[in-house]
């Protein structure tokens, strides 16, 4: 069996907290939830996008789906027996903008780690950095985020922070993207 690695992406899910907290790094809930989904969203283009390359390590430049380009560097390494799968990409976003009109700017490290075997399957993902948004939202955030899921794509646990929200708030579900 061969298995492609394309990704496995946390998505952000509007968690229906209100109004904007008192901490100046804090975004409003609503706001870090739009946020989320569309840096989850970039990433996994992005990620997609880097492995069409060829290049299962190295530096590829990415031209992003509503304009701009984010640099990715780094290794996607993927075993088929065991299924195990190792990504560590560092992403420089330079006005990167989503298909809804979200435009990035910042870096981000992304990093997750996929191992099967004979114990159930656990995904561990994490992103770590600063990025800016404009156009369709307006956001400085600061994200330190894990999310581990099990091998159906249930979240086991979720730390961190995002936008200055506690991420746990933020109701993030991952979503399972392979192929064989």
């Amino acid at each position: 069996m061969e298995v492609k690695y394309k990704a496995w992406t946390a998505l952000g899910l509007c968690a229906g907290l209100v109004g904007a907290c008192s901490d100046e790094d804090t975004v409003d809930a609503k706001t870090a939830q739009a946020a989320m989904q569309a840096l989850v969203s970039s990433v996994d283009t992005t990620m997609v996008d880097y492995q069409s390359k060829g290049d299962s390590a190295g530096s590829v430049k990415v031209k992003c789906v509503g304009g701009g380009s984010a640099d990715v560097q780094g290794h996607v390494h993927v075993a088929v027996d065991p299924v195990a799968v190792d990504v560590q990409l560092a992403i420089a976003y330079d006005n990167c903008e989503t298909r809804d009109g979200t435009a990035m700017s910042g870096s981000l490290d992304f990093s997750q780690s996929v191992l099967a075997g004979k114990a159930p399957v656990r995904v561990q993902t994490m992103y770590q950095g600063d990025v800016a948004f404009s156009g369709k939202l307006q956001a400085e955030c600061a994200v330190d985020v894990m999310v581990l899921v099990d091998e159906a794509g249930k979240t086991v646990k979720v730390s961190g922070t995002f936008c200055g929200n506690d991420a746990a708030d933020l109701n993030i579900e991952v979503s399972p993207h392979w192929e064989d």
